[in-house]
């Protein structure tokens, strides 16, 4: 009993040693602890409600400028449109003016030859292909061409040997291409060959 109040005079409790040295999280600490890790959350938080606000403001730029983009396309589309428009009417009223001369003619009770009246059309002709042509306007090669399902239409057949097969013979209505694309196709007749002949047994002889 003695060596007891020797060693421990104050009468305390001995405390067990900690381990590793360290002292468990106080209270104090933990909460601490939380309001750091809330602090970050709210920080965060509020950084990508920024980022988001600024992607925000970005889309709806760039769908403004589209838009404007979309506005200024359709009206030099429409700029572009009267203005070729334009052109191809001054181009084509030369023979309009040359048809009103013909219809003037026509109802004057002057009788002309009919080579004149032949050569007038042919000029008139030849002067709206020109225009046309000019525009991109070509006419699709028919007749004693090879029939093409891209180009003509086929409105009949004829059986003939004097053609090859699939050939077109006869053009019933002109078809043309614009810039090279098909606009409309010819409508032609082609040919096809005739049936073979039957011939008789050979051998037979006459009676």
């Amino acid at each position: 009993m003695i060596s007891q109040l020797t060693l421990n005079p104050a009468k305390k409790p001995i405390e067990p040693p900690k381990k590793g040295g360290t002292e468990a999280p106080t209270p104090s600490d933990q909460m601490e602890e939380l309001r750091h890790q809330l602090k970050e959350t709210t920080s965060q938080k509020q950084e990508n409600e920024r980022k988001a606000k600024e992607y925000l403001d970005r889309i709806k730029r760039l769908q403004a400028d589209m838009e404007n983009l979309q506005k200024i396309t359709k009206r030099q589309v429409e700029t572009v449109t009267k203005q070729a428009s334009e052109r191809l009417l001054l181009k084509l009223m030369p023979s309009l003016d040359a048809l009103r001369e013909a219809e003037k003619v026509a109802n004057s009770g002057n009788s002309l030859p009919r080579e004149e009246i032949a050569v007038g059309l042919k000029m008139l002709q030849q002067q709206l292909s020109e225009v046309l042509r000019t525009e991109g306007l070509e006419e699709i090669p028919a007749v004693d061409q090879e029939f093409d399902p891209e180009r003509h239409e086929v409105v009949s057949y004829v059986e003939t040997d004097e053609k090859p097969e699939n050939t077109v013979i006869e053009e019933i209505r002109k078809g043309y291409m614009l810039n090279g694309k098909v606009i409309r196709p010819s409508l032609v007749v082609i040919s096809k060959k005739s049936p073979a002949k039957e011939e008789g047994p050979i051998g037979d002889e006459a009676e």
